[in-house]
């Protein structure tokens, strides 16, 4: 892309890439573009498709002289507009056009913008000025088909974005449509995007000083802030779980309101310590529902809670605490032992007709070699198969006996 700001437009090509010229100039006020393709011309496009405003995209050069052609400078209404970066010139040109979306944008800008988004390509102005006079709560359950309750603009208002890409508003539409998330943020004096995304999924850290600080640092995608949350969701879980184990009440504030992931590994790893030492052995032991799948060599299932108190103790971890997700059948534990000796632990779930990992460790909860998940991982996908055509066999003897 090259930028070629001229005396009263700027010119922005993308050749050789592509056979597209962006012209860029100033009428009544509103910012403007013809666009330019091979033999095609669009004349007086409200909105080029680029972000204008923002320096990290179009360069200081640019921004400078956009400012310049309007005959304006940066202030605080420019700044907000940096926010968006989809459909910002045409959020700037119906502010500079409707009073009334001028009002709603300086009030709550993040539903000025949700109104713009919602009518872009094609909506006439007189759309957006109808929309823009219609009252928060009414107009925010039209653009987001959440509750039209108060709560939510509150959350609205407090809500900082990370780009202004139309995927944020999709987000930010379905976590409005949860009174759960609404609850966690109502007493936060800001909220940022990516904790209303990371939240939406890992319900248990909404809200959290841990979730806070993990999206403390500006990534440019959404989809960033994924890498490690599965992991550290696990590890919360579990930590608030060994708390409660050993009678710690406020276990869930404590993890909650870690800085950050290894301080969470603190308190599992000495909470962990004390569930070995303080639980003991049943007099009664309880024998558990075995599942469907076959054991082979190096593979058993633990039948009992001794056993798996036994395997914690063994293995240096905090399977001890998982007493009740056996007996309630949510999790199936498996001792595997390699042939050259390597230890690990196995989780595994069941879900839609098929057995699945949840989690697989090692001693003190080290992670397994390469070597010893391929047999682990064969063997499940081995008895998955065996169990779908045992299925199948018996699908097939009830049709014929129907048909008899």
């Amino acid at each position: 892309m090259k930028i070629y700001p001229l005396k009263n437009k700027l010119i922005i090509s993308f050749s050789p890439l592509i056979n597209v010229v962006i012209k860029v100039y100033i009428e009544d006020g509103l910012l403007l573009s013809d666009i330019f393709h091979e033999k095609s011309v669009q004349l007086k496009e409200l909105d080029c498709g680029l972000p204008l405003f923002n320096e990290n995209v179009m360069g200081d050069t640019t921004v400078e002289h956009i400012l310049k052609l309007l005959n304006t400078s940066v202030c605080e209404e420019t700044w907000e507009l940096l926010t968006y970066n989809d459909a910002q010139v045409e959020m700037y040109n119906s502010l500079a056009a409707s009073r009334f979306l001028h009002e709603l944008f300086n009030n709550c800008p993040n539903l000025a913008w949700a109104i713009i988004l919602n009518n872009y390509y094609g909506a006439s102005f007189h759309v957006v000025e109808y929309l823009s006079r219609m009252k928060r709560r009414q107009l925010l359950s039209i653009l987001t088909n959440s509750p039209a309750e108060e709560r939510n603009i509150t959350l609205l208002k407090k809500v900082k974005l990370l780009s202004g890409r139309r995927n944020e508003f999709r987000w930010l539409s379905r976590c409005l449509k949860e009174a759960e998330l609404v609850e966690a943020y109502k007493h936060k004096e800001t909220v940022t995007m990516q904790e209303l995304y990371l939240s939406y999924r890992y319900r248990i850290l909404a809200g959290s000083k841990l979730l806070k600080n993990v999206c403390h640092e500006k990534k440019e995608f959404l989809r960033d802030y994924k890498k490690g949350m599965c992991t550290l969701h696990k590890l919360a879980i579990d930590s608030v779980r060994i708390g409660e184990n050993i009678g710690i009440k406020d276990s869930i504030n404590i993890i909650m309101n870690c800085p950050d992931g290894d301080a969470v590994m603190y308190y599992h790893d000495k909470w962990s310590l004390k569930l070995r030492e303080t639980t003991k052995l049943l007099r009664e032991d309880i024998f558990l529902e075995r599942p469907m799948l076959l054991d082979c060599e190096g593979i058993a299932f633990i039948d009992s809670i001794n056993a798996l108190i036994i395997e914690g103790r063994e293995m240096e971890h905090c399977l001890a605490s998982y007493k009740d997700k056996v007996i309630n059948k949510e999790s199936y534990i498996y001792k595997v032992t390699s042939f050259h000796g390597e230890r690990v632990t196995l989780e595994l779930g069941f879900l839609r007709g098929k057995y699945f990992i949840k989690q697989a460790k090692g001693f003190r909860n080290s992670e397994p070699s390469n070597p010893v998940r391929g047999f682990y991982n064969t063997w499940l996908d081995d008895e998955n198969e065996r169990l779908m055509e045992l299925d199948k066999e018996k699908k097939e003897e009830r049709f014929k006996l129907q048909r008899a």
